[in-house]
């Protein structure tokens, strides 16, 4: 049995300062260099100033969105109170081990009705390795998932996943 587990180690659930920061800080710059065009009157300086502001609004909306959320799993985690489901995959669509074109590297799968997704190359909280990239999950495997549900987002964060390989028929991958 293949396990991944965020529950017995909750002070891994963190979130990804230094990615959201980035876009603040590149917002912030171009609001800056953007308000200097605009007081020495050059041409539509004040579109790329709303654009910039409306940049740097979205990303330090996107980081305090992701500090409530870890925050929420964190808790929910430490109290045991997470959503689970077990049993063999309804349908599975692998990934790719790096983004693609077609559709952007995402592995799908459902069991017991949820869909669990993820990409190679997300940054976000809990368990995202797509079988490509040696993911423990393939269209066989049997599964028992803890979940917490980011209804924003429109999706379950994995914090712990047990596997069993080989013990269910192969699910059909819907895409094909």
């Amino acid at each position: 049995m293949d396990v991944f587990d965020l529950t017995r180690n909750p002070d891994l659930i963190s979130p990804a300062y230094l990615f959201f920061l980035t876009f603040v800080v590149v917002g912030l710059s171009m609001v800056g260099f953007t308000s200097y065009l605009t007081r020495f009157g050059r041409k539509g300086a004040w579109f790329f100033l709303l654009a910039s502001l409306a940049i740097t609004v979205g990303a330090c909306w996107a980081l305090l969105h992701e500090i409530r959320h870890v925050r929420a799993v964190k808790a929910q985690v430490l109290s045991g109170r997470f959503a689970s489901v077990e049993g063999c995959l309804d349908q599975f669509h692998p990934g790719l081990a790096s983004s693609g074109e077609s559709d952007s590297g995402v592995e799908q799968w459902f069991v017991a009705g949820q869909l669990f997704d993820y990409g190679p190359d997300e940054i976000r909280l809990g368990y995202h390795a797509t079988k490509p990239g040696g993911g423990i999950v393939h269209a066989d495997s049997r599964v028992r998932v803890g979940y917490v549900r980011d209804d924003l987002l429109a999706r379950n964060d994995i914090v712990r996943l047990e596997v069993t390989q080989h013990a269910c028929p192969a699910a059909p991958d819907y895409a094909r």
